[in-house]
């Protein structure tokens, strides 16, 4: 054999070597993996469903053997975590019982979905879970890009014993699901009862045209008695949640916004919502202000005694009854003390309106908004496999009667309002767990984002005069289609 025959057979068999090397690293790195969360059943010491919904949550069998050496697990928080009081207990909780460290970043809500994606587009695997704080419009598209760890303890059972409105948009198109809920905040209907009474409105509106005229007449009171920067009802423009708006009046006619998986809000439900909202400003029942308002500022306004009523966020009703938060809750509209209905000052909630008289109660329907919390698949199996455990904790009675409780926040587990012990510890449990039943929860597609970005922008010019509603909505809607073409 030839020295130069030698050395090639030689290069051939370093080559072969190191190939098999490499395909040998890359099965043991994948058998790792796969072992990695495979240690733990879900369905150990007891069922997975009985884990979760019991009092106490019950860590599953293996979680040990599947976390181990894993000391701490990282993730990205939507906003600050001092205004996140019940995630800051849950994480003591899971800390406690399973001894490894929960840190986080927190991330305005303004940029969270961004650097999110920036993590997963670069396959960064030192954060090891996101929350995305707006699940329904998200989600699809991190799912549907493959960027979300499958979640094993979605047994069937599970599934079966959370709210059906909500786990088809955590789950992908094979079946399986990415997600489970952070957080969750269902829309409610808030009144100042001595407002309404002294402006002459006999009942409690139950339907939006009730609503429309109630506004009008507390409007018209207030700005004769109290002062110009008293308004009759209050919402957001600014932000996302108009949104939230426009579907409660189309969910209030027994109608839905996605059709034949496009946002549709040209349609005869869309339409007298559209007209609805934008009426009320066009009108002088909300001000001009509602155009530069977001989910915070509006609710601020109420809380802060200068609206009669609003659709707004369950977990308002903590502030509202806090005095130091909400002093003029804790007064009537002469500025005299009040008790109100359940001694938290004068403000009273309750379902959602239906859209007319005509319309069935089930038909008392809002959005309900929640942060969505996934698992980064390219983190580190162990690191995987033990923020598997913290989203699960997350999700559990325990954690979400701690949701309820502390922090006002809806409870994903419903039947976490059926215990006789959290109920009477939750402000206005009737008409919050009745607003849930009643939610209507949609999957929006992937460019839901920018449609939502064109309607804000249609909404304002009509709004204030600059254009015809019906004709802003035709256009806005020309705009949305053109997305998904």
């Amino acid at each position: 054999m030839t020295k130069r025959l030698s050395i090639l057979l030689l290069t051939v068999v370093l080559m072969l070597a190191f190939t098999m090397g490499i395909t040998a690293e890359g099965q043991k790195e994948a058998d790792e993996e796969q072992n990695a969360i495979d240690l733990i059943n879900w369905d150990a010491p007891k069922a997975a469903v009985d884990r979760l919904t019991g009092d106490e949550y019950v860590l599953p069998e293996g979680w040990e053997a599947a976390t181990e050496g894993v000391e701490e697990i990282f993730y990205f928080n939507s906003g600050g975590m001092g205004g996140d009081p019940a995630t800051a207990k849950n994480i003591e909780l899971f800390q406690e019982m399973t001894g490894i460290e929960v840190k986080w970043a927190e991330v305005s809500s303004e940029i969270l979905f961004q650097k999110t994606l920036n993590v997963l587009v670069s396959k960064d695997e030192s954060v090891h879970g996101m929350s995305l704080d707006s699940g329904p419009y998200e989600l699809r598209e991190v799912i549907g890009a493959g960027w979300a760890e499958p979640m094993p303890f979605w047994t069937d059972e599970v599934k079966a014993a959370y709210p059906d409105s909500i786990v088809p948009a955590l789950t992908g198109d094979d079946g399986k699901v990415y997600a489970t809920v952070d957080t969750m905040r269902s829309y409610v209907f808030y009144y100042r009862p001595s407002w309404l009474e002294a402006a002459g409105v006999e009942k409690v509106p139950e339907t939006w045209q009730e609503v429309r005229e109630a506004a009008i007449k507390t409007d018209a009171w207030a700005k004769e008695n109290l002062g110009q920067d008293y308004y009759g009802i209050v919402f957001p423009a600014k932000s996302y949640n108009l949104l939230h708006m426009l579907q409660a009046g189309i969910y209030s006619q027994g109608a839905k916004v996605v059709q034949d998986g496009i946002p549709s809000y040209n349609t005869p439900e869309g339409r007298n919502s559209w007209k609805y909202w934008t009426g009320l400003v066009r009108d002088g029942a909300a001000p001009e202000a509602v155009l530069g308002w977001t989910w915070n500022d509006y609710q601020n306004v109420f809380s802060r005694g200068k609206a009669a009523m609003m659709l707004g966020f369950s977990t308002w009703v903590n502030v509202c009854a806090d005095p130091e938060k909400a002093p003029a809750m804790q007064e009537n509209v002469f500025g005299e003390s009040a008790a109100g209905p359940i001694g938290k000052g004068d403000w009273a909630v309750v379902q959602p309106p239906k859209w007319d008289a005509s319309e069935p109660d089930s038909n008392r329907a809002a959005f309900i908004d929640f942060d969505a919390f996934m698992v980064n698949p390219f983190a580190k199996p162990e690191q995987k496999a033990a923020m598997l455990l913290f989203s699960e904790f997350k999700m559990s009675k325990q954690a979400m009667a701690n949701e309820l409780i502390i922090e006002g926040n809806e409870a994903f587990y419903p039947g976490t309002y059926t215990d006789p012990k959290i109920r009477e510890q939750i402000m206005w449990a009737d008409p919050r767990s009745a607003s849930v039943d009643t939610t209507v929860m949609e999957a929006f597609p992937p460019g839901s984002m920018k449609a939502n970005d064109t309607l804000i922008e249609y909404f304002g010019r009509s709004a204030i005069g600059k254009i015809d509603p019906i004709k802003a909505l035709e256009e806005a809607q020309s705009e949305i289609d053109g997305i998904y073409r």
